[in-house]
């Protein structure tokens, strides 16, 4: 779950970050989808150099090699989270959609995607879901928009 909420939210910002003009011109398409990549791999590397820190000299190749499937598979929703984005700047891009609806429509999407984490958590752990779990995510959802915002003023 933490990769799905980090992944998303990262997205988020790289979705807030770009113009209506590199809309247009399909930069931003590159950049969320660069942006969820190298997360993803330096998600999967950090966690494989904190996982061979700590390993046992006498741990099995065969072990290592399935902790490392796991750690990449585990992040897969960080490569992901570029996904609909990238759709909607693509369509943008060829003259489908309005760039400032794209980016609206991405933003409001990748918000909505953290904001059912609450709802979800409760789903897969065979819990029904409340109305607190659904609070929880529209309180986190805020969290990461202002963390995606944030990041895009202090950065760019």
């Amino acid at each position: 779950m933490s990769s799905y909420i980090y992944g998303n939210i990262t997205v988020l910002s790289a979705a807030i970050a770009v113009g209506p003009v590199q809309i247009e011109h399909g930069a931003a398409v590159l950049t969320v989808l660069a942006t969820a990549v190298l997360t993803y791999l330096a998600h999967v590397l950090a966690h494989l150099v904190a996982h061979g820190i700590g390993a046992d000299r006498d741990t099995d190749h065969d072990d290592r090699r399935e902790s490392a499937a796991v750690i990449a598979r585990n992040a897969n929703p960080i490569a992901t989270s570029g996904l609909i984005p990238a759709v909607l700047y693509a369509a943008a891009w060829i003259g489908w959609l309005p760039a400032e609806w794209a980016q609206i429509a991405a933003v409001v999407i990748l918000v909505v995607r953290i904001g059912l984490v609450g709802v979800f958590m409760q789903r897969f752990s065979g819990a029904r879901p409340t109305f607190l779990g659904l609070w929880g995510g529209i309180v986190l959802a805020a969290v990461a928009f202002v963390i995606g915002l944030v990041k895009v003023v202090l950065t760019h």
